[in-house]
């Protein structure tokens, strides 16, 4: 019995799908849920393969022929996110031309969320509804042996006259700590490492970043509107014990120095993330060299002493739920927090000198102009406390979550097909957000003009003093507009005409965010500040001869 498990490739833009993209890219996140079910197959004895197609050049149809071609596998498993869609379709059609004989199988968020469509519209041998641990195993050996599919829990199928058969769902696993440490090796997470840049705000302060993505807890707490769980509604945790076993067993493995959470929420239970925060700082000072972390959390959870625990680890970053700044949007997303807890948090972690990542979305179905106006004069007001850390976006209405199923009755989305093949042409980009609110469009257009002018005028820049080549290392001499400090920054993408690429301050004590730019930018910048993002952006579009946006 042998397994192969793909890895989807995420291309340049994990928003935008490319089947004629023949480049690798390092530029990913890894995929810690196929890793698990890798690690728990081998666990059973299986012989389980990998192919992580982001690793490898050439189109993802003839590198997936060329495996095939080579290797029989019994049983193939496909993953990934709603976005995915495309490309697990034409991987699907790829298998079925060279492997008729392989069972195909299918998991993740993509199924979750609707798993009867894409039963139809994929047409796999079986899908894995929700968590795939326990059912994964329980599956294979039922293909391995043969019995009956009924009594799987957590599966799917199409029957004998294409009817989709949906089994009863599995329980959620109550003991995380039950199951192996995700199959690193196997998804090749050193070839991954070695290829890392600080081109992401989640690590962007190593100059050679080893970033290692761990999953503390499952799903969350809370049920925000734009959200969906694709790990179930059940919210489950590991013990800081195994956790940290985790930890120790990779960061000499991989010689890791940047730790990100990939959880929900990391501090829901307050005495939990403070021993583990110090449980971590006593193996951090065992190690030669420097670590951090980065981890999300809510407005609610931090307070005083939550922060002057993280304070310990120096250049720790914080990712905040920010969302809005309205009441009333937050309680339409059901958010349960404030606009005051907002600020709060913000200044206390701006007063602490940590890091902050964070975003404001835009076009809830209760999104006003003038809801939109209290967000935007909070970001504008506030650069200084913000630090440059928080995004501007729109609301993607992700298949499964509540603001979907509001799309789908009120008639915003008239058909799940056709938005598939929306989003398949368009990408999921910011710069074609769909329409969830009640304004006008041309209120609308005008919402979309006032948030992309505040997120090119509002936030701090600088342009390098001095760019070199050191032993064949790029290395950019900048000063910090916070606090005014000159430093190095290496291994870094330089940018070029109006790029901007983001960057963090370097000094411990004051970790303010902000953008690499060119000499053009600030000409650029002055005239979007007076005209408005849509005419500059138009006006570029008609030198390019595109229509206007």
């Amino acid at each position: 019995m042998k397994i192969l498990i793909v890895v989807t490739r995420v291309n340049k833009d994990i928003f935008t799908y490319n089947k004629y993209d023949t480049e690798k890219s390092y530029n990913f996140i890894p995929p810690i849920g196929l890793a698990y079910i890798s690690a728990v197959l081998k666990k059973s004895g299986y012989d389980v393969t990998i192919l992580n197609l982001n690793q490898k050049d050439g189109k993802c149809a003839d590198i997936i022929r060329k495996e095939l071609n080579q290797n029989f596998y019994n049983i193939i498993f496909l993953g990934g996110l709603s976005i995915m869609y495309p490309n697990v379709r034409d991987y699907i059609t790829t298998i079925r031309e060279v492997s008729s004989k392989s069972k195909i199988v299918v998991g993740g968020g993509l199924i979750s969320a609707q798993p009867e469509l894409m039963l139809k519209l994929l047409q796999p041998d079986f899908i894995i509804i929700w968590e795939g641990e326990e059912t994964v195993v329980e599956l294979v050996r039922w293909i391995d042996i043969g019995n009956s599919t009924e009594n799987i829990k957590g599966i799917g199928y199409l029957d004998a006259i294409g009817y989709p058969v949906i089994t009863e769902s599995r329980p959620p696993i109550k003991n995380l700590d039950d199951l192996p440490y995700p199959d690193c090796d196997g998804i090749g997470y050193q070839e991954f490492l070695d290829n890392q840049r600080p081109n992401s705000a989640l690590f962007d302060s190593f100059d050679f970043p080893r970033p290692y993505y761990i999953v503390g807890s499952r799903s969350c707490p809370f049920s925000c509107t734009f959200c969906f769980h694709t790990i179930g509604k059940k919210y489950r945790q590991r013990s800081i014990e195994n956790i940290m076993g985790e930890i120790q067993q990779v960061t000499w493995r991989y010689k890791i120095n940047v730790f990100v959470f990939l959880d929900e929420l990391f501090a829901h239970d307050k005495t939990r993330a403070l021993e583990f925060c110090c449980r971590f700082n006593e193996f951090a000072r065992t190690i030669p060299w420097e670590m951090r972390l980065t981890f999300m959390l809510r407005v609610d959870c931090i307070d005083e002493e939550i922060i002057d625990t993280i304070k310990k680890f120096r250049y720790t970053i914080i990712s905040l739920g920010l969302e809005s700044y309205s009441k009333i949007v937050l309680d339409s997303m059901k958010k349960h927090i404030t606009p005051e807890q907002i600020r709060n948090t913000v200044q206390l972690i701006a007063d602490s000198k940590l890091g902050i990542m964070g975003g404001f979305i835009f076009g809830d179905s209760a999104e006003t102009l003038e809801t939109a106006k209290e967000t935007l004069n909070f970001f504008y007001a506030n650069q200084d406390i913000l630090r440059g850390g928080v995004a501007l976006n729109f609301i993607i209405p992700f298949q499964g979550s509540p603001i979907y199923t509001h799309c789908l009755k009120e008639g915003i989305i008239k058909d799940e097909v056709q938005f598939i093949e929306q989003r398949e042409r368009e990408g999921y980009s910011r710069f074609y957000p769909a329409k969830l609110t009640r304004l006008s469009d041309r209120d609308f257009n005008i919402l979309k003009d006032w948030v992309f002018t505040a997120d090119y005028v509002a936030s701090y820049y600088a342009i390098p003093t001095l760019v070199k080549i050191v032993n064949g290392i790029i290395e950019v001499h900048v000063k910090c507009p916070y606090c005014k400090r000159m430093m190095v920054l290496r291994n870094i993408d330089i940018p070029h005409t109006l790029q901007r690429i983001g960057v963090i301050c370097r000094h411990s004590d004051c970790n303010g965010r902000f953008n690499l730019v060119t000499s053009y930018f600030p000409i650029a910048r002055f005239f979007v500040k007076i005209f408005g993002f849509t005419k500059i952006y138009n006006t570029k579009r008609a030198i390019w001869g595109l229509e206007p946006w």
